[in-house]
C-alpha cells in the first residue's frame, strides 16, 4: 500500500464539528486505500485522549499543541513578513521537522487541509499534491473588514489580498484545488483563473444510519413549546451572526403567529454574544450537549 501524508490544521477527531467531520471523513477515505501519515494541531487539550483512535487509522502520527493565545501573538509576526497572519499562526518548528522525517522517507503524495497547512511543503520538488481549501477563507476575510470598525477592517482586509495571494500559489502547485461546494469553487476560479482548469468540489455528506429520522430519543424539550434549533460550533463567527440576526430579527415575527415556538441554539463554547441571546423571549442556549441528535 503506498504511504500518503495528510496535513490538518486541526485534529479531526472526535468528528463533532463542521470541519473535523469532514477531515475526519477524509481521513477514513483515504486510510482505505494508502499508508497514511497524520500531522494535526490540537486547539482543545481535551482532545489528546483520543489519540489513540487516530493511531490505529495512521502509519504514524504528529499532533502538536496550539495555544490560541500563543498563535494570535505569532500571527502578528506576519505584519512584519508581509505574509498572511494565517501562516504565522500554523507554524510550529517541531510540527516541520516531524512533516521533514516523513518526506525523507520517500513519501510523495501528499493532501493538505487548510491551505495553510501547504506552508510545510510548498516549493518542494517531487511531490504530488492535492489541497482542500474547503472554504474561500480570502473571501471570507474581505467580508469580516466590510462589517468591522478600523483598525480591526485594516487587518482584514490585508488578510484577505494576503491569503488570496498564497492559496493562488497554493492552487498552482496543487494537482487539484478542491472546495466545499460549487458555489465556493467558482468563486475561487474567478479569483485565481489560472487554476480553473483543476478546481473543483466535493460535498459534505450525512451519515443517513447514524442521523436516521426513524430513530426515537427521549423528547430534550420542555412541554408545550415547538422547538426551532440551530445547532454548530458557537464560537464561530458566522453561526454568531447567524443565530444573532434570526433571534432578533425573525423571531419576533415567528413568535408572533406562532406563540409557543421557541428558538434552541445548540453547540459547543457558545460566544458571550450567543449566551447573551439567552435572555431574550423564547430564546435558550444549551452550549455543548452528549448527543447532538
Amino acid at each position: 500500500m503506498e504511504e500518503l501524508l495528510l496535513l490538518v490544521h486541526r485534529i479531526p477527531y472526535p468528528p463533532n464539528k463542521g470541519d473535523k467531520i469532514r477531515s475526519y471523513h477524509l481521513l477514513r477515505f483515504l486510510a482505505a486505500r494508502y499508508r497514511v501519515h497524520l500531522g494535526a494541531f490540537v486547539d482543545d487539550p481535551a482532545d489528546f485522549a483520543h489519540a489513540t483512535q487516530l493511531q490505529a487509522m495512521c502509519a504514524s502520527l504528529c499532533l502538536r499543541p496550539l495555544d490560541a493565545r500563543r498563535a494570535k501573538l505569532r500571527a502578528f509576526s506576519g505584519l512584519l513578513t508581509g505574509e498572511a497572519l494565517s501562516l504565522p499562526y500554523y507554524r510550529d518548528r517541531g510540527f516541520a521537522r516531524w512533516v521533514d522525517g516523513v518526506l525523507a522517507r520517500g513519501v510523495r503524495r501528499v493532501v493538505v487541509f487548510s491551505s495553510a497547512m501547504a506552508q510545510y511543503v510548498l516549493d518542494r520538488p517531487g511531490l504530488e499534491l492535492v489541497t482542500d481549501f474547503c472554504d474561500v477563507d480570502s473571501d471570507k476575510w474581505r467580508q469580516y473588514a466590510q462589517v468591522q470598525r478600523w483598525p480591526q477592517s485594516w487587518v482584514y482586509r490585508r488578510e484577505a489580498a494576503r491569503l488570496l495571494a498564497f492559496d493562488r500559489r497554493v492552487a498552482a502547485a496543487s494537482r487539484a484545488a478542491l472546495f466545499v461546494s460549487e458555489p465556493e469553487a467558482a468563486l475561487f476560479r474567478q479569483l485565481a483563473p489560472e487554476a480553473a482548469g483543476h478546481t473543483g468540489f466535493f460535498h459534505n455528506g450525512v451519515d443517513t444510519a447514524y442521523f436516521d429520522p426513524a430513530t426515537t430519543y427521549e423528547n430534550p424539550y420542555p412541554a408545550g413549546g415547538r422547538p426551532l434549533v440551530f445547532t454548530g460550533a458557537m464560537d464561530y463567527r458566522a453561526n454568531v451572526d447567524a443565530v444573532d440576526w434570526y433571534a432578533r430579527a425573525v423571531l419576533p415575527i415567528v413568535r408572533a403567529a406562532q406563540p409557543d415556538a421557541q428558538f434552541w441554539i445548540v453547540g459547543s463554547r457558545p460566544a458571550a454574544a450567543v449566551q447573551a441571546l439567552g435572555a431574550l423571549p423564547g430564546v435558550s442556549v444549551t452550549g455543548a450537549v452528549a448527543d447532538v441528535r
